[in-house]
């Protein structure tokens, strides 16, 4: 009997997992983007924190050569990783042509929610990366804190916004 109401209990929590997933499975998979993408991001930031500052003592050039470059490295594979993700969401199963109408709603909410997220993300990350510079930590260290400080707060509010502008209701009514 116990064991019974071990494999019933099993069941039920896998069913409540996979609606879960199911109902939020486009956050899910933003945020597995957004956390690929920024530990690219991150591991590039930190080579070029570590050889720039070799180079230059200035540390406001440091923080923002980091800072765009780590941008720039993020923000590629982040549009890589969501298009293969959510790409068949605007594509026609059939005739694989895509839906240009839901593409540019997609792409306009996109747009809105990425630069709140990136004017705060880099906006954070260059004055605590700065800051943490002008304090005596080792470059590689402060790019680990500055990142993640960053991070944080930009994934809240990323996540936020995109939830309040409803971006993933666009690709749920085409699901249908």
């Amino acid at each position: 009997m116990e064991e019974k109401n071990k494999f019933n209990n099993i069941r039920i929590s896998d069913r409540l997992v996979d609606n879960l997933y199911y109902k939020y499975r486009e956050t899910i998979s933003m945020n597995k983007n957004l956390l690929i993408s920024g530990m690219f991001g991150f591991l590039a930031s930190t080579v070029i924190a570590e050889l720039y500052s070799a180079y230059s003592p200035n540390n406001i050039l440091t923080s923002t050569i980091t800072v765009l470059f780590g941008f720039i490295i993020y923000k590629i594979s982040f549009i890589l990783l969501f298009h293969i993700d959510n790409k068949a969401n605007y594509t026609d199963k059939f005739t694989s042509q895509i839906n240009f109408t839901i593409l540019k709603q997609i792409i306009k909410k996109m747009l809105f929610a990425w630069s709140i997220f990136d004017v705060v993300n880099n906006v954070s990350r260059w004055i605590i990366l700065f800051e943490l510079l002008l304090a005596g930590f080792r470059p590689f260290e402060a790019v680990i804190i500055s990142s993640l400080a960053a991070s944080l707060l930009s994934y809240l509010l990323i996540n936020l916004i995109c939830k309040r502008i409803k971006i993933f209701s666009l690709l749920k009514k085409n699901d249908s």
